[in-house]
């Protein structure tokens, strides 16, 4: 945390709920559950399961890297989700139990009923009987219905018939019917009469009726003639208004034609036809209702006539008189109108007087009629009442028989209820006790479901088993009513849902299964870690019908297609999320919805949309270990698909079946399909009865549909179960036939899993499932076929192997091939049981953890504490190596495939072996007992292993030519080459490119910055065209990736596909940045120098042009010399495995040096002639020279070159190596040399390269604890066992005892007084000065050791916050390292913390002997920050001495025959007691006069031989022997000419450091010259130096 921030803001430390909190809480969220008791048992276990979810998330990230987190609020969610699930799964129960409880009710029912039903059937016999007898009247009656009466005899007979019995009963009924016959015989009579006499009527009454209705519409007629304009009068009355009757009344002197007009009305009305009349008559009120209301059938004839004058006027017309008055007009209407009516009634009159009279006697004969009418009613009321009582009888005898009818269709019925369901009474009444078992038990199976839900997801299997074991056994601790077992899938879904999402694509293991229910049942949206994109496909699969949407948050309308989602209830699908999600996801992840106004909302983006419930989202990541943060963590529901093996292995065995015997999985596909459709059937069969049963009301008996419905539903239910006992006995006999193919699908699962390891490797080696698919099914098609199945089986499982083997390896580096080889082996024999857990382990981890104490270690310098430890916990924990203790120094041979190798590690003892240990232990156990007592040749042991379990094609590097993976691409398919450090693919894709003829439709671009546009523009281009595009150093445009996949992803999404023959090759050197989709579905191959001298020279033999290697005017010379170039580029580029030993520095030589060789060469001896110093020159100094930084490097490798490229080498015999295994053939043709080289060893010795064996075994510890390390890498990390000490208790210890060990200062004032006596110039000695500056650092480095000492030892303590620099400190410590802040303030060492502390005190108690006792006898140069500044300080004290200039001097070197270690210094300065008179630990040894005596140094690749006093070979196995003391004598020039070894001094074995000013690096020293038996080029190229001190 920046300082700024700590000094300037309150830190409010948000540290997780202690147990208090989370218990209170759980008492308070689960107070709806009511029962106290239970309610403080179930916080109690929420507790728990929290916390250990807490634990197994630290374990998850300690043993497999992952990240998961858990919060209060995942802890809240848990308690949500416990009362939401409880609650649901409760009501499914009570519903499932009520529906059966209802159906079982109803068949208790039928039981009691059905007794109660046959007793009263046989009651009503007897009475049914009576009833029948009585009832035979029916007939009668309906005889009597059809005739009026007994019309012949032959009637009574029949009658008589009816009542015929032998019953005394039936004669009485008999009697009583000829009775009521009698009765209504006569009654029948009479009506009979009466009817008739009516009829007669009313015929009469309807000719009547007729004749009246024609008079009437006779006159009728008549009248319509008048009415037209009668009505036309009466409208035109209607009309007038008291205005138009006033202004005819204002008249006082009229019109003659107003009065002319006025007189007939006035004469009609009864008054003298004048105005004044007129005038009275229009003062009348009702003038208007008087005219429409004239009685127009009653006027007399002389009116008629007096009105005749008027009416034939010619001016008595409406048209002439409307001019004058509007009211005239209506008067003349109305009068012509009353008298043409009067004229027409004149004529109908006659009519209507005739329609009265004889409507008249119509009326009088009608009332006779209704009175003969009322008289045949009441007879015929008469006859019904007779005919009720006949009814009355024979619906007695009908309900009875009904009843009867009933009561045996009831019984019937019954019958066939329980038949039907007596299977059903037996199920019913279990699954009733089961139903209510289960729901006492919800309580408590439904929190440990709850938490699996909740908790599970980010977990794999054997996690998840730990803890759900741990919360059951706690459950039933805390007498939580629950199950005795406990099973989420049975707990949280049915048979057929799973057998549902398997058909959908959901793999078949728990696990998946498992992942399914969080998935679909989690309170929080589910987020799938699907590298396998597994889940992805199932959710495709499962939500297809209901309209799901795909997106990913790259997609521009992502939002958009969200909020549709939302509104409509669609399913929505995010593929390829990275780390971090959007924060516009939030609201939805979070359910953040609200009601306004009814409506159910959420707030997405910047508006409120609302939220149909059916919305349903799911998340998915390709990203194969992605870190989510907790706040991303706790809204979703994190689920870790990575497929499982028992998943995968159920997948691949459906494709080699599908592909060996395709009948078989067709059959099984349909019958997994049926058994499904069959099982569904059944339980909608089960489903409907219930209903049935739950939904009759009354008498279940009487609803005959219910019972049929039943019936048939029991038969089909009977044929599906035998169908389904017969489809299932098939399907056990197909399982049986698949069987046989399991172990080649096993083999496949078990390799992918090792395939998807290397991911852990590098970040490059991705291979997806369905690439990993492709390979396995293309073996299957492939492979040698045979009809006999076991050796099918043994050539499929070889051919896989060998295939996965060889596309898998091709995209590896060298150096990981082997380890992917050994992978592939042991994840096979792992599996089989051919090799334990414990043994693997042990090869990887030796003896680490072992509870063995061994016994006292012997005496032998060649043992170490690690050997002597590995043997022990052999010797007692695995039977096969009892005995190895005794024979563990003796000389033990093991030889694995052609790798013999001899374990002796006490070459002293020559006593053999007790056991044959080559003969008694398996291949595996020899890696083991290699492993204990000769690790270093640990890999070479392992290769051997490989190639005798798998064959020797498992440690060969595989050919791969560009033509084999240009057949392996497609227009989608990118081929990606994998770099490393010096290599360039590009000018050998050139040539392939020439070759196929696209030479001139390459296009290609280096990126960098602001090249990928450039890039994309190329690849758009060359899409449609069918161009290739290359783009190089993809690594360098790490922004660029993400664009990069998008265009990858398209090319294979898109409807236009890109041209067949357009191919994309990518080139990038390993970078966790490069997408891995396109990794996943791309071709990769590693462009790497080869590894191994013979593959070196090989690859060189293979690139080179036959023209040029074999014609040449040189002729052998020039053979010889081009062989020499490759042999040197393979030798200095080999020579790097040995580390310091091999290169100060390490080079990245490329074949591009080694072509600029050739092509020198070729130039200088154009001619004929070798101009051999130039050709050196050139070579050593400009052409690879130039490459290299360090002087003593640049030494080194023009001493190499001599041996393989000057004037010796032309010779006859000449030989690289001393064993004569290495030289240039003397041939002719470039292909012979090629056959030479396939016979070199391909594990070179150490002596090609002019090293000592020693060198290897340095460069083999290397090899074997790179291999080793890298394959621990990707195990999964074994948790801790409890008991041991905390981190913080283990970092408190060592802060204590470095304190207790290391001094807190040196004291200045403790300087010997000699020291400070100045010279006559008046200066102090030039040692003296450089003391007190060496003190001056130590002092600041103790000072700085201390205070962080205290500092941190206070975070720990949490007085203080624990910084970033102490946060360093504390793993440094945990991780046995000296701290980076010590480091920098410190000098050069590689020592571990242990060893740096032990050399520090050394360190101090030299200065502190050199500062209190004056100079000593001899310096220990390692011991100084600074050792040029003793030697410097030692010349310039000699300089001083005899005034002679300092540049002028130089150093002398005299070994002196006496071996000093500091170690012993020490030891003596702690027990010596000055008056004891003891002898000095420097022995005879003197301080010079001049220069210093110098001890403590070590011999790197070589050892001093006291006998000769010189430098000489190292002994097998010693690796840094001491130099003994040496006098570094102040000369002014040495003798000429020197033949001592010039060796330089470096500080530390790491050799390299810094570039300083004077053009050394900051860890060398100086040269020192030493005598030595064998020549300077001999000891250049061993490495041979000398160091200040040993790594530990």
């Amino acid at each position: 945390m920046f300082p700024s921030l700590v000094n300037c803001c309150t830190i409010d430390w948000f540290t997780k709920w202690p147990p208090e909190a989370l218990l209170s809480v759980a008492e308070q969220c689960l107070q709806p559950l009511g029962d106290k008791a239970i309610i403080e048992k179930i916080s109690l276990l929420c507790v728990t399961m929290h916390q250990d979810v807490d634990v197994m998330t630290d374990r998850l990230y300690e043993e497999m890297r992952r990240h998961f987190y858990t919060t209060p609020s995942s802890y809240l969610d848990l308690l949500k989700l416990y009362l939401a699930l409880l609650d649901k799964k409760q009501q499914e129960i009570i519903r499932g139990r009520d529906r059966i409880s209802c159906g079982l009710h109803k068949l208790y029912e039928t039981y009691e009923v059905v007794g109660v039903m046959e007793q009263q059937v046989r009651d009503m016999e007897p009475v049914l009987a009576k009833k029948a007898e009585e009832a035979s009247i029916r007939e009668l009656f309906c005889l009597l219905r059809n005739s009026n009466a007994f019309t012949n005899y032959k009637t009574f007979l029949k009658i008589a018939q009816l009542f015929d019995g032998t019953s005394q009963h039936g004669w009485q009924s008999w009697i009583q019917g000829m009775a009521l016959v009698a009765r209504l015989k006569v009654e029948q009579k009479a009506a009979d009469e009466v009817k008739q006499a009516v009829m007669k009527d009313e015929a009469a009454a309807k000719v009547k009726a007729e004749e009246v209705k024609q008079i009437a519409d006779e006159a009728k007629a008549d009248l319509a003639l008048a009415m037209p304009a009668m009505e036309a009068a009466q409208n035109a009355l209607k009309a007038l208004n008291k205005a138009d009757i006033n202004e005819l009344k204002a008249f006082q002197k009229p019109p003659a034609l107003v009065r002319f007009v006025m007189e007939p009305v006035c004469i009609l009305l009864g008054a003298k036809p004048d105005w004044d009349s007129t005038k009275k008559l229009l003062a009348d009120v009702n003038f208007i209702r008087n005219l429409e209301e004239y009685d127009k059938d009653h006027i007399p004839e002389a009116l008629l006539k007096k009105i005749k004058v008027y009416l034939t006027h010619k001016d008595f017309n409406p048209d002439t008189v409307v001019k004058v008055s509007k009211v005239c007009r209506s008067m003349v209407l109305w009068v012509q109108a009353i008298d043409m009516y009067a004229k027409v009634f004149r004529v109908v009159e006659p009519k209507i007087l005739a329609h009265k009279e004889a409507a008249v006697i119509l009326k009088s004969v009608m009332a006779v009629l209704r009175a003969k009418q009322k008289e045949v009613e009441a007879i015929e009321a008469q006859l019904a009442k007779m005919l009720d009582e006949l009814k009355v009888v024979e619906e007695e005898r009908l309900k009875l028989q009904a009843d009867v009818d009933l009561a045996a269709a009831r019984l019937s019925r019954a019958g066939k209820l329980t038949q039907a369901l007596a299977d059903e009474k037996t199920r019913w009444e279990d699954s009733v006790l089961v139903a209510t078992y289960k729901l006492k038990c919800t309580t408590g199976d439904i929190v440990i479901a709850s938490g699996c839900i909740a908790y599970f997801g980010a977990f794999p299997s054997h996690y998840r088993r730990e803890l759900e074991t741990k919360w059951v056994e706690h459950c039933h601790s805390l007498q939580i009513p629950s199950s005795d077992t406990f099973d989420l899938i049975q707990v949280m879904a049915d048979s057929y849902t799973v057998r549902t999402w398997n058909a959908q694509g959901l793999p078949r293991d728990s696990v998946s299964t498992e992942n399914g229910i969080l998935v679909t049942r989690a309170g929080r949206w589910p987020l799938t870690v699907d590298p396998q994109e597994q889940a992805n496909r199932w959710i495709k699969s499962m939500e297809k019908d209901n309209g799901l949407q795909i997106t990913k948050l790259s997609d521009s309308g992502y939002l958009r297609i969200l909020e549709n989602c939302i509104r409509l209830g669609w399913p929505m699908l995010i593929e390829d999320l990275g780390e971090q999600l959007e924060a516009t996801l939030s609201p939805v992840l979070l359910k953040q919805t609200f009601l306004q106004a009814g409506r159910l909302l959420i707030h997405l983006g910047d508006s409120d949309i609302e939220y149909d419930t059916n919305f349903r989202l799911y998340l998915t990541t390709k990203l194969a270990n992605p870190h989510y943060l907790p706040e991303i963590c706790i809204q979703v529901t994190l689920v870790n698909f990575t497929v499982t093996l028992s998943g995968l292995e159920e997948q691949l065995l459906a494709d080699v079946v599908r592909l060996e015997r395709p009948d078989l999985e067709i059959l099984r596909t349909e019958l997994i399909v049926r058994i499904n459709t069959d099982k569904a059937t059944l339980l909608d069969i089960e489903d409907k009865i219930l209903r049935l049963l739950y939904a009759s009301s009354g008498n279940i008996l009487d609803d005959e549909e219910l019972i049929e419905t039943l019936n048939e539903s029991k038969e089909t239910s009977e044929i599906i179960n035998a169908r389904l006992a017969e489809t299932e006995a098939t399907e056990v006999n197909i399982s049986a036939a698949r069987e046989k193919y399991r172990t080649v699908a096993t083999r496949g699962a078990v390799l992918y899993f090792a395939v998807a390891q290397l991911a852990d490797i590098d970040p490059m080696y991705q291979f997806s499932l369905k690439y990993f698919t492709q390979v396995f099914n293309l073996v299957i098609e492939k492979s040698e076929k045979s009809d006999i199945l076991e050796k099918r089986l043994e050539i499929l499982h070889d051919e896989i192997t060998l295939s996965v083997y060889r596309n898998v390896s091709r995209g590896l580096f060298e150096r990981h091939k082997l380890v992917f080889s050994f992978l592939l082996n042991m994840a096979i024999y792992i599996h089989a049981g051919k090799v334990v857990q414990d043994q693997w382990n042990f090869v990887l981890r030796g003896p680490a953890g072992t509870k063995v104490v061994p016994g006292k270690k012997p005496v032998v310098e060649t043992l170490s504490d690690q050997q002597w430890l590995s043997a022990n916990h052999l010797n007692e924990m695995d039977p096969s190596f009892a005995g190895l203790l005794e024979d563990c120094l003796r000389k033990i041979e093991i030889t694995i495939g052609t790798f013999s190798v001899d374990i002796h590690i006490n070459k002293q003892d020559l006593t053999p072996a007790k056991k044959d240990w080559n003969a008694i232990l398996t291949p595996f156990e020899k890696l083991m007992i290699i492993k204990s007592l000769r690790e270093e040749k640990l890999v070479f042991a392992i290769a051997q292993y490989v190639s005798t379990c798998l064959g020797s094609v498992f440690i060969e590097s595989p050919t791969v030519q560009l033509s084999t993976l240009y057949a392996d691409t497609a227009a989608p398919i990118p081929l990606v080459f994998v770099l490393s450090t010096g290599s360039d693919p590009f000018a050998a894709f050139l040539k392939f490119a020439t070759e196929m003829g696209m030479r001139d439709r390459l296009h290609s671009i280096s990126l960098g910055q602001g090249q990928g546009p450039v890039a994309e523009k190329m690849i758009n281009s060359a899409k449609p065209k069918g161009d290739w595009v290359f783009l190089q150093n993809c690594h360098l445009a790490a922004s660029w990736m993400l664009s990069l996949e998008m265009i990858v992803a398209q090319m294979s999404g898109e409807a236009s596909a890109p041209h067949p023959d357009f191919r994309l090759y990518l080139s990038s050197m390993p970078t966790p940045k490069f997408p891995v989709s396109v990794l996943q579905n791309s071709v990769k191959v590693t462009n790497e120098p080869p590894k191994g001298l013979k593959a070196n020279v090989k690859r060189a033999m293979i690139e080179m042009d036959e023209d040029f290697f074999e014609n040449h005017i040189l002729g052998q010379e020039w053979r010889t010399m081009l062989f020499g170039i490759c042999m040197f580029h393979a030798n200095i580029q080999e020579r790097k495995k040995f580390g310091p030993l091999g290169w100060n520095i390490t080079y990245e030589f490329n074949n591009s040096d080694r072509e600029c060789a050739m092509l020198n060469l070729q130039m200088f001896c154009e001619d004929g002639h070798i101009p051999w110093d130039a050709l050196e020159y050139i070579t050593s100094q400009i052409t690879y020279g130039g490459r290299v930084t360090d002087m003593w490097d640049q030494r080194c490798l023009t001493t190499i070159l001599t041996r393989f490229f000057s004037a010796p080498t032309l010779e006859d015999g000449y030989s690289y190596s001393s064993s004569k295994t290495y030289f240039c053939p003397k041939v002719e043709k470039l292909e012979q040399v090629r056959e030479y080289i396939e016979t070199l060893p391909g594990i070179e010795d150490p002596e090609i390269f002019g090293m000592h064996d020693n060198a290897n075994i340095a460069f083999e510890n290397k090899e074997t604890s790179t291999l080793v390390q890298t394959i621990v890498d990707v195990q999964p990390r074994a948790g801790g066992g409890g008991g041991g000490e905390t981190p913080d208790q283990v970092v408190w210890r060592i802060c204590e005892a470095t304190r207790a060990t290391v001094s807190t200062k040196i004291d200045r004032s403790l300087i010997h007084p000699d020291l400070m006596t100045v010279d006559d110039m008046g200066q102090l000695h030039s040692l003296t000065t450089v003391l007190l500056h060496e003190t001056d650092r130590f002092n600041k480095l103790l000072a700085l050791i201390h205070a962080s000492l205290n500092e941190l030892q206070k975070a720990i303590k949490g007085v203080v916050v624990m910084s970033e620099a102490y946060e360093e400190v504390f793993n440094s410590f945990l991780n046995n390292k000296v701290p980076a802040m010590w480091h920098k303030s410190g000098y050069n060492s590689l020592k571990s913390l242990g060893s740096w502390i032990h050399d520090l005190t050394l360190r101090v108690d030299f200065i502190e002997r050199w500062l209190v006792e004056g100079p000593q006898v001899s310096s220990w140069v390692s011991g100084l920050f600074f050792p040029q500044g003793l030697l410097t300080g030692s010349l310039q004290a000699y300089a001083r001495r005899y005034r002679v200039p300092i540049d002028a001097l130089m150093f002398d070197f005299e070994p002196v025959p006496f071996f000093l270690s500091q170690e012993d210094v020490y030891k003596f300065n702690k027990r010596k007691n000055k008056e004891d008179g003891e002898s000095t630990v420097f022995g005879e040894l003197e301080r010079p006069e001049d220069g210093v005596n110098i001890h403590g140094l070590f011999i790197d690749a070589g050892r001093w031989d006291t006998d000769g006093n010189c430098l000489t070979d190292a002994l097998p196995g010693q690796m840094n022997p001491p130099l003994p003391v040496v006098w570094f004598k102040p000369v002014l020039s040495l003798p000429k000419p020197d033949l001592r070894y010039e060796a330089p001094l470096y500080k530390t074995s790491e050799r390299a450091g810094t570039l300083s000013t004077t053009g050394h690096s900051t860890n060398f020293v100086l040269p020192v010259l030493l005598p030595a038996n064998m020549p300077s080029e001999f000891w250049i190229i061993r490495g041979t130096a000398l160091l200040t001190q040993i790594t530990d």
